[in-house]
């Protein structure tokens, strides 16, 4: 395990360094969705493919809320370990191990409680309403495991090593595609076959992650006889994970509030935009990957009062993010047809997701610029503020231009897409506004 010091040395090499294991991450699993889709789709058909993405979107609602969380403590670590105080680290590592098993347990009780209403509320067409409840259940039934993971994955990033959380993270991928192919290409196990590859890929990823963490000696105990609430450490963790979570919970919010206008214009149209958002997914990985990066950068630099390399660290972040997100935006202008036609063969289909992709490929560009400022608020310990361009961007720009868009302009999934941008911008020009204010530069750790 390697651990980095970011108050030093190069910034855009040692951001380009630390990113890397991010996005290869980000890139693997994607890759993973892509398989999925391909082996369900091929076996199942369209049908099979809007079941697991209403259900998956779910899913990821929740698993984004889990990384927002565990988040907070990701930001001590990180700032501790700017200021060389082991017995803090160890402290918050044992606090997060604990909140997350609790919070896995609750979690998973109330999503199985309530998966029929959560399904009904997406408009899920009647057709796929039985398949997708099933994908969700069992796949709520691995929370534990994803809490589990990402817990010590957190932990590690904040301490500065993002390669070990990328090791585990690509061999989960891989066996849930073997898995896919065994249990639904071969074992014809439908989309309860896919749910079951990703459960198991889960446990497995996390039971491997904490087997070769003891064994190292890496200093982090991960058995749960050492898990301890600290009242301090708890608090502090729960101030600044809470508000990413209850950022995540409303923005997955109101991207669901869209998923169930894109479901009511039909099966094709839900499919249409799995298809694309896949490729989205992809391409906005880069900035996603330096945005991470970042974060954690960022955190070491003001724990140490490093004011000005923090600030460097956003411009080299943007400088990195945009000249990325610029190539995939034309990339995928010019070669939207054919990149859809690798995930999906349904004439309707490619239709519907060209319609999207056209629109929705502008943000490659605009989260350039986002993720980096986000970066600079969380990895500052400010991740209060950063619920309120996430909620404006995703719930009072986002939704209702999608809503005005489709039903009074009668634009369809175009104007489904139009509303992603639009959200981008408006919180772009908040961001913006709080970096120049130099509020992130007060200490709230």
């Amino acid at each position: 395990m390697s651990t980095y010091d970011f108050t030093k040395g190069n910034i855009r090499s040692e951001m380009i360094r630390f990113s890397i294991p991010f996005f290869l991450t980000s890139l693997i699993q994607s890759l993973y969705n892509i398989a999925d889709i391909k082996v369900v789709g091929a076996v199942l058909g369209n049908q099979g493919i809007a079941a697991t993405s209403i259900a998956g979107n779910l899913t990821w609602s929740m698993t984004a809320c889990i990384i927002s969380l565990c988040n907070g403590g990701a930001i001590m670590v990180s700032q501790y370990t700017g200021r060389k105080s082991d017995r803090d680290v160890q402290e918050t590592v044992s606090t997060v191990f604990a909140m997350a098993a609790i919070l896995a347990a609750v979690s998973t009780a109330l999503l199985l409680l309530f998966s029929a209403q959560l399904l009904r509320a997406l408009n899920t067409p009647e057709e796929i309403f039985r398949d997708a409840r099933a994908y969700f259940s069992i796949c709520t039934l691995g929370s534990l495991f994803v809490f589990g993971y990402n817990a010590m994955a957190s932990v590690l990033r904040g301490m500065g090593d993002s390669r070990t959380p990328m090791y585990f993270g690509v061999a989960s991928c891989v066996i849930n595609i073997v898995l896919d192919l065994l249990f639904v290409g071969t074992m014809h196990m439908g989309v309860q076959g896919a749910a079951l590859a990703t459960v198991i890929s889960q446990a497995m990823s996390m039971l491997g992650f904490g087997f070769y963490l003891h064994r190292i000696g890496s200093g982090i105990d991960v058995r749960p006889s050492t898990f301890r609430l600290r009242k301090d450490k708890a608090i502090a963790v729960l101030r600044l994970g809470l508000p990413g979570a209850v950022q995540s919970f409303v923005v997955s919010g109101g991207f669901l509030m869209v998923s169930s206008l894109t479901n009511s214009l039909g099966v094709s149209a839900a499919s249409g935009v799995a298809v694309a958002g896949k490729i989205n997914n992809v391409c906005q990985m880069p900035a996603t990957a330096i945005g991470s990066a970042a974060s954690s950068m960022v955190g070491q630099n003001v724990g140490s009062r490093n004011f000005e390399r923090a600030r460097d660290t956003l411009r080299n972040a943007i400088r990195l993010s945009l000249v990325i997100g610029i190539a995939a935006f034309i990339v995928v202008q010019v070669f939207a047809l054919p990149l859809l036609g690798l995930l999906a063969g349904e004439e309707e289909v490619l239709m519907q997701g060209l319609a999207y992709l056209r629109v929705t490929s502008l943000d490659y560009i605009l989260t350039a610029l986002i993720f980096p400022l986000n970066a600079l608020c969380n990895g500052s310990g400010h991740t209060m503020f950063t619920m309120i361009p996430s909620i404006v961007s995703s719930v009072v720009a986002r939704v209702p231009v999608a809503y005005f868009c489709v039903r009074v302009l009668d634009l369809g999934i175009t104007g489904v897409g139009i509303s992603t941008p639009t959200g981008t911008i408006s919180a772009i020009l908040i961001c913006t506004w709080y970096y120049f204010s130099n509020r992130w530069c007060e200490s709230l750790i």
